[in-house]
């Protein structure tokens, strides 16, 4: 029967181009409606063919209004939180797939306008939440729904309103012409549906092949085998959950990069281990540059990869190692923070402890290139828990890291390193610092 709907549907594909008024064929609605008539005429409900029969509501209402905060309720909350739950990450994800495989191509569902997925996610809950008075079933963006709507024409949203006024139309006064429909029928309707997602699974298939991307093929065989050997249930849980654990591990690992100076410049500062030959250290100094916001998932690892750098001055080494900086080579430690964009209550409090230790271990520190400057969030955190005080006040924030080595040198005169020659020596020091140079907007 799938076949039977499949068919005209693939024909219909192939004549467009040449016939593009085939697309407004109502072969499905057709197929429907002949199959309904047969089914009345011959009788086919008699000799045993299921059909779709009578539906109602149990209060008799189309539309029966419940309160969904009833008391009585409370009692299956712990039995509805882990399907809600599941219910709300599968609509996410299903959503945010629609939204981006649907409206990035001109010739798919909405044309000429640009798909918001926090805007579709807000009126979704919301449409849920009203739903939920009537005891609707959770809707979302569905990529079926969306596939059938570019399919058959739909241009802009007008079309899933006027598909929500047929349907409550239908329920009102059509419903009873729905006795007779076979329920083969309508299972083949959904089938037709389910060959038009995996369509492109060959393509998707072929490209993740082609990058290498071995992760990805291994959860859609994970989620295929989970789904057609255990459960639907199982297939969805097994999706979700790896692709968590994907998200959390990718966040909770901190790009923090050791920065060191091109040789022969003096203020070009790049990620030293991507070159070693080309950028180098600086003397006495370690300069970390930390590309990203500072939350609770990614400061647990900051304080250990941060240890890394001051010990072997790279994030890849062993922790087993025996150490090769010493505490002469970390006299200065300088962060450039311009990608620590946010923080919150725990990366501040993590980012003061690794301060207060340094700090302890007589390590000068200071910080360049603050985001949003002395008027910012991040600075006004940086000064209520202490850490502006704890680091040498206001002087130690500066706009660029050449300008912190500069400091660093003056401090490290005033501290009598450079006495007896100290400024020839500093002279000498400036040519040799190891490798860097301020990016231009620094």
């Amino acid at each position: 029967m799938p076949l039977t709907i499949i068919l005209p549907s693939e024909i219909k594909k192939r004549l467009q181009p040449r016939y593009p008024n085939a697309a407004y064929f109502p072969d499905r609605f057709l197929f429907v409606v002949s199959t309904t008539l047969l089914c009345w005429r011959l009788h086919w409900d008699q000799q045993g063919l299921p059909i779709l029969g009578d539906v109602q509501s149990a209060s008799g209402h189309p539309f029966p209004a419940t309160n969904p905060f009833n008391f009585s309720n409370l009692k299956h909350i712990d039995s509805a939180l882990s399907t809600s739950f599941v219910i709300a990450l599968l609509g996410f994800f299903e959503s945010s797939v629609a939204a981006k495989s649907l409206g990035g191509a001109p010739t798919d569902g909405i044309q000429n306008m640009h798909l918001s997925s926090n805007r579709e996610l807000i009126a979704l809950g919301v449409a849920n939440i009203v739903g939920g008075v009537f005891m609707a079933i959770p809707a979302f963006g569905g990529y079926g729904r969306s596939k059938v709507n570019a399919s058959t024409g739909g241009k802009t949203p007008m079309s899933s309103i006027l598909l929500s006024l047929i349907t409550i139309l239908c329920i009102l006064f059509v419903l009873p012409w729905f006795y007779y429909i076979p329920r083969g029928v309508l299972s083949a309707m959904i089938s037709v549906v389910a060959y038009s997602l995996i369509e492109e699974a060959p393509h998707d298939l072929h490209f993740f092949w082609q990058i290498r991307g071995w992760m990805e093929l291994s959860l859609i065989f994970v989620v295929f085998a989970s789904t057609v050997f255990y459960s639907l249930t199982v297939g969805i849980a097994c999706g979700i959950g790896f692709s968590l654990l994907r998200v959390i591990h990718h966040a909770t690992r901190p790009r923090i990069q050791i920065l060191g100076r091109e040789r022969g410049t003096a203020d070009t500062f790049e990620n030293a281990e991507a070159d070693p030959e080309r950028f180098e250290l600086i003397e006495g100094c370690l300069i970390v540059k930390i590309p990203e916001p500072l939350t609770f998932a990614n400061t647990g690892e900051l304080k250990a990869r941060l240890d890394k750098l001051m010990n072997y001055g790279t994030s890849k080494a062993h922790p087993a190692l025996p150490r090769v900086r010493r505490d002469h080579h970390n006299k200065n430690i300088i962060f450039d923070v311009r990608g620590v964009t946010s923080l919150d209550g725990a990366g501040v409090q993590v980012l003061k402890d690794i301060l207060q230790g340094y700090r302890d271990r007589h390590s000068r520190v200071f910080f360049c290139r603050v985001a949003g400057g002395s008027s910012g969030v991040v600075w006004r955190l940086l000064r209520s828990s202490g850490i502006v005080e704890l680091v040498g006040g206001d002087g130690h924030f500066v706009g660029s890291v050449r300008e912190a080595l500069r400091l660093s040198e003056v401090e490290d005169v005033i501290e009598g390193e450079g006495i007896g020659g100290g400024g020839g020596e500093n002279r000498g020091r400036e040519g040799r610092r190891e490798g860097y140079r301020d990016e231009p907007d620094q």
